[in-house]
């Protein structure tokens, strides 16, 4: 299943709405790109929304670190494994 690995981002569904206003079922899926943080000296690679590849971009290991603590709840086993060595 797509979904962003630090912020929880995943697949939302509902309804295409044709002209003549019948319903079919459709997904919307996230943007998730595949980048490398570094998270305690090891390097993880993760699929991540756009929304947090920008605001990891311009911080330090010390300042990842915080923000993988503030968004614990929705992390990947494999963050979070890397976050608690």
């Amino acid at each position: 299943m797509q979904r962003c690995e630090i912020t929880g981002v995943g697949i939302i569904t509902g309804n295409q709405i044709s002209h003549s206003h019948r319903l079919s079922r459709r997904a919307w899926r996230p943007n998730l790109q595949l980048t490398t943080i570094t998270v305690n000296g090891t390097a993880v690679r993760v699929k991540v929304c756009p929304k947090a590849l920008k605001t990891l971009k311009g911080l330090n290991e010390s300042e990842t670190i915080k923000f993988l603590r503030a968004n614990s709840a929705t992390l990947s086993s494999k963050v979070a494994k890397a976050l608690n060595k």
